[in-house]
């Protein structure tokens, strides 16, 4: 049995950058550095209008909604959550959506997702406590594929993005669980309802490892 000393060894109060509002901790069970986050809802937008684009790129197409990212300056938190509704017209594919930023040309990692964890269409490797570190970057599709249905929120992290950088809703034409983008001009994808929060917390970050130990 690990004494109490072994146990607390492995939880590290602080927050690697000072920017996450988060508790690091290492798990043995991944033997990474992970992160809960710590819920700090601060700023809510929302984007109501509905808008299509055609999927006809496998690297994603942006959907016009977009923002400026103020988070380190303006709240001190460096976690952006998103929902939206959205759907592809009938064709061959599903769909699946990311954040990126068109200023550096990055993808957002995810921190923290509802339901099946993302997948890994799109992926960046960013420095971590531990190293560097690829984490996935898509959440795929929740519900109905060919008519409006709401999105898990998803969380991202944005402690490696500069204040003043434009973060955008990209969407693409995938596989079921998004693992793979295609080019469909045949196909548009709908997306309205988009919310965006700073702070706010979906679940537990599994650092893009998923264990069950």
């Amino acid at each position: 049995m690990a004494s109490l000393g072994q146990k607390l060894g492995h939880l590290m109060l602080h927050s690697a950058n000072n920017l996450d509002h988060a508790v690091s901790f290492r798990t043995p069970a991944t033997s990474r550095i992970q992160k809960l986050p710590a819920p700090q809802a601060t700023w809510r937008y929302n984007n109501a209008g509905a808008n299509g684009v055609s999927a006809n790129s496998a690297q994603g197409v942006g959907t016009g909604r977009d923002f400026g990212y103020t988070g380190h300056t303006t709240f001190n938190n460096s976690l952006v959550s998103m929902t939206l509704t959205g759907y592809i017209t009938s064709g061959t594919y599903y769909w699946s959506w990311a954040l990126k930023n068109t200023t550096t040309g990055n993808f957002v990692p995810i921190v923290s997702k509802g339901g099946y964890y993302a997948s890994s269409a799109k992926t960046r490797t960013v420095s971590t406590i531990q190293g560097n570190q690829t984490m996935n970057c898509v959440a795929p599709y929740q519900g109905s594929v060919h008519s409006y249905a709401s999105q898990n929120w998803v969380t991202f992290d944005c402690s490696n993005e500069s204040s003043g950088n434009n973060l955008e809703l990209w969407v693409s034409a995938s596989d079921q669980p998004g693992s793979t983008w295609y080019d469909n001009a045949g196909q548009t994808i709908y997306v309205k309802e988009v919310v965006q929060c700073y702070g706010m917390v979906t679940g537990m970050q599994y650092d893009h490892t998923y264990s069950n130990s």
